[in-house]
């Protein structure tokens, strides 16, 4: 992955309790930690943010014990992260964790060790990391976690499939070394969103890619779902929506009404109306249901162009109170789309609004920008910051390059899990 490779600097964040108790603590991972799966494991990255959120100006002073109970380890399992993280990495000899031992050689005794992360280089590419999420995230998703901040935030990339698969690889057993399939890794990012920790936007960037937004905090509170198996990775298969059952259970069946391999007959629509005993069409009776009426909801959206609303038929005004209601249960909030309402309302010559409600439906309502949900009109309308997406797209449409690669042109180079 090229945006694995050089160093750039993230803006530093609000530093909290040494324990991570606060929200807004946050520590600098090296970007090491993160792609080299070779020298350490999923987890890893957990117990080094632990460990470095403890030793937050001094030595971290926890037991083993106690760090393990953070991320709900047992002590075998922050023992062997520990380990791996104090030792050369076999790769290029770097130790990322120290330990001073404050006990008797014979007898044991005394206080208990002391642990602290090595000062990283000048100019070493690192990530900021919430420890928020080292201490709630599995290791896998952490490194994952920590490998999008990094490419999205820091070098404004968004990562393919294929090079989240290159970052997340096997670190044991017979497949030590190679990639993940791209099914897990989806799989995966399907897990980290419905935590809240990233928002994918599905063939909304550039090129068609899955935009990737990375929040700093989760978006809304959910419990952690049990991870699903995935084929491609030697587990159970996984079957979805479908059933282990090839025979019709007959006893859901009304046998008495359903013929056993007959066919559905269904009345064809012929078009023809009701017409009297002398053939003559009978007119539908005048309509005495209870008259249109909106929800609050509804209202306040369309409060903006209010003074627009006598002129609208009842049948456009249904059109229109659907489509805010879908824009509202899909992505949008009521302050988002009355302030649309609002600007559109402003910059829009009394010529231009001859039906109100054709024109709120086709001129008004709709959302402009890209794909990113998020996108308004090529601004973000969660943090004002402009749209990277579209600003992708007008610049290819600057360079005249076509909406997709030729034939001939070469893959992305691969990830580089070293960061070299």
């Amino acid at each position: 992955m090229p945006f694995l490779s050089a160093p750039a600097a993230e803006p530093r964040h609000s530093s909290g309790g040494a324990g991570g108790a606060r929200r807004g603590q946050w520590v600098k991972y090296p970007l090491r930690v993160v792609t080299d799966a070779e020298a350490y494991a999923p987890g890893d990255t957990n117990f080094y943010g632990k460990v470095k959120a403890l030793s937050k100006g001094r030595r971290a002073t926890a037991s083993m014990e106690k760090m393990a109970g953070y991320l709900d380890w047992s002590k075998s399992t922050g023992e062997r992260a520990g380990r791996r993280l104090g030792r050369p990495a076999p790769t290029d000899g770097v130790v990322e964790l120290f330990t001073k031992r404050n006990t008797h050689k014979i007898t044991g005794t005394g206080q208990t060790a002391e642990r602290w992360c090595r000062d990283l280089d000048k100019g070493e590419p690192f990530v900021w990391g919430p420890v928020l999420a080292a201490d709630t995230l599995r290791g896998l998703l952490h490194r994952l976690y920590l490998g999008l901040r990094y490419a999205t935030v820091i070098k404004h990339h968004q990562p393919t499939l294929a090079e989240l698969a290159q970052l997340l690889r096997h670190h044991g057993g017979k497949r030590a070394g190679q990639p993940l399939a791209e099914a897990s890794v989806s799989r995966l990012l399907d897990e980290l969103e419905a935590l809240g920790w990233i928002t994918v936007d599905r063939r909304a960037g550039y090129r068609g890619r899955h935009a990737i937004t990375v929040h700093d905090h989760p978006v809304h509170p959910v419990d952690e779902p049990e991870p699903t198996p995935d084929p491609g990775d030697g587990s159970g298969p996984d079957l979805g929506d479908g059933s282990l059952a090839y025979k019709e259970d007959q006893g859901l069946n009304d046998l008495e009404k359903t013929r056993a391999g007959g066919s559905i007959r269904r009345r064809r629509d012929t078009g023809s109306r009701a017409v009297d005993t002398f053939g003559n069409p009978i007119a539908p009776p005048p309509y005495t249901g209870p008259q249109l009426t909106l929800s609050p909801r509804i209202w306040h959206v369309l409060e903006p162009v209010r003074h627009l609303l006598p002129g609208i038929s009842p049948y456009l005004m249904r059109r229109i109170a659907r489509e805010i209601g879908h824009q509202l249960d899909t992505y949008a909030t009521p302050q988002r789309l009355r302030a649309r309402l609002t600007a559109r309302t402003a910059s829009a010559m009394a010529d231009d609004i001859r039906d109100p409600g054709r024109w709120l439906l086709g001129a008004a309502l709709p959302r402009w920008g890209c794909g990113l949900a998020d996108c308004e009109t090529g601004v973000l309308w969660t943090t004002g910051h402009h749209c990277h997406v579209c600003a992708d797209i007008r610049a290819d449409r600057r360079t005249g390059h076509p909406p997709h690669p030729p034939p001939h042109t070469a893959p992305e180079p691969a990830l580089d899990p070293t960061g070299t």
